[in-house]
């Protein structure tokens, strides 16, 4: 079976499995169908150069080109071939000396180069619009601006990890910016270095040195917290297997992971505040009262997880005010810090990871870790720290809220499958 025209291709319905079906009028190209409904033209032509291979080349998406423009397209391809050219070598070639005339050039201009790389058609959302808000483009220009400012006109491979340290510090020592600002700096310094160095465009990701020599992200009080994917897939695996304590206390404890708020904003949660059609949770953060530096308004999207543990605790606890309600007969409405601090210390994590380092837990390894890797504004954000842009505009509540959802959503995918990791012997 073929198809002639659009309406033909139209009209294919969507299977259990993706398949394809011919398209008249050119030999080798096709359209794709696949079981979420998208639709892709694809050439399938005979290698010039090696017998028996038919290399496969995806010329668009059904809603970005018309057949017009793909067939005249497949032809080109085809002569192309015809005349001994591998289509397929030429394309990874242009993509290769896109970037060939930055060797070895400044940093703002690889800055310049990885920005517009990130913000690139590459790089759209489910709705075909830029996947990275105003604020984040701000916050990006913020920090690379300083390294610029500082080392911009040093050409990459002239750059060392001191000179990147030696201006990452200046803004973590500068009273009048957060100390995130000067670890992000570092982050995004690393992110152009890598970009550079993946293309060939210096020799070596020298941010990669500085890596734990600055104040991390969260500083602040310097609470104890985990940081390491394997050391924090044990504390949750250590954590789940736990009895030593009562129940109420026990889903505490475990849900903290998932949400990382303060210890108070959890355990004074409250059944009203929560949202259950929309998955939120909004809630007036205790330390925001009266603070410049915090939000007076917090919005916790609520991954599937969260979801389903909520619903198993109210049945135990849905008739009162407070998810974490005290079951003891005190004059405290519900659980009290008490309670977690001694369950960390049953369970030996004393000086290692308390209730309050999740946050830095969370904010560290969104960051860092390369299947999640969130920015610092949507993860500062979400810790209901209030950011000033480079106007002064503070964000609200609601900002990146899209971006958080699916943020709290991953993260919860994520300590889940580390808690499921084997556990290593000691």
């Amino acid at each position: 079976m073929a198809v002639d025209n659009l309406n033909d291709i139209n009209k294919l319905e969507c299977r259990d499995n993706d398949y394809s079906v011919s398209i008249s009028g050119v030999a080798g190209l096709s359209v794709r169908i696949y079981p979420n409904g998208k639709k892709e033209y694809y050439l399938r032509y005979t290698h010039p150069h090696i017998d028996g291979k038919r290399p496969r080349m995806m010329l668009g998406k059904i809603n970005d080109i018309s057949l017009y423009e793909v067939k005249y397209k497949a032809e080109s391809i085809l002569n192309m071939v015809a005349k001994g050219v591998d289509p397929k070598a030429v394309q990874q070639q242009q993509q290769v000396n896109k970037y060939a005339h930055l060797k070895n050039a400044t940093f703002s201009e690889v800055a310049q180069a990885w920005r517009d790389h990130k913000t690139s058609s590459g790089h759209k959302g489910k709705s075909n619009k830029l996947s990275f808000s105003e604020s984040t483009l701000e916050y990006w220009d913020l920090c690379l601006g300083y390294m610029c400012r500082e080392i911009g006109d040093l050409r990459m491979n002239d750059i060392t990890s001191e000179m990147i340290l030696t201006v990452c510090e200046a803004i973590q020592n500068n009273q009048n910016q957060a100390t995130f600002v000067g670890a992000s700096t570092r982050l995004y310094t690393e992110k152009v270095f890598s970009f550079a160095v993946a293309r060939g465009l210096c020799d070596k990701n020298v941010a990669i040195d500085t890596r734990g020599e600055l104040a991390p992200a969260s500083s602040g009080n310097h609470l104890p917290a985990i940081t390491k994917p394997d050391q924090f897939a044990t504390l949750l695996n250590d954590m789940c297997t736990f009895k030593g304590a009562n129940k109420i206390t026990l889903e505490a404890m475990n849900l903290l992971p998932y949400v990382f708020v303060r210890s108070i904003d959890l355990r004074s949660m409250r059944w009203q505040d929560i949202d259950w059609d929309n998955k939120l949770w909004e809630f007036s953060p205790t330390k925001g009262e009266g603070r410049e530096d915090m939000v007076s308004q917090l919005v916790v999207p609520l991954a599937t997880q969260v979801m389903q543990r909520l619903r198993s605790i109210q049945s135990d606890t849905g008739h009162n005010e407070y998810v974490f309600a005290s079951m003891r007969a005190s004059s405290n409405p519900y659980i009290s810090k008490a309670a977690l601090v001694q369950v960390f210390h049953r369970l030996g994590y004393k000086e290692v990871q308390c209730a309050h380092g999740f946050r830095a837990s969370a904010k560290t390894l969104l960051m860092e870790q390369p299947e999640l890797r969130y920015s610092d504004i949507v993860t500062e954000l979400q810790l209901g720290h209030r950011i000033k842009d480079t106007h002064g505009g503070a964000y609200n509540r609601l900002d990146e809220i899209d971006t958080r959802v699916r943020m709290m959503q991953d993260w919860a995918d994520y300590i889940d499958k580390l808690r499921d990791l084997p556990k290593k012997e000691p």
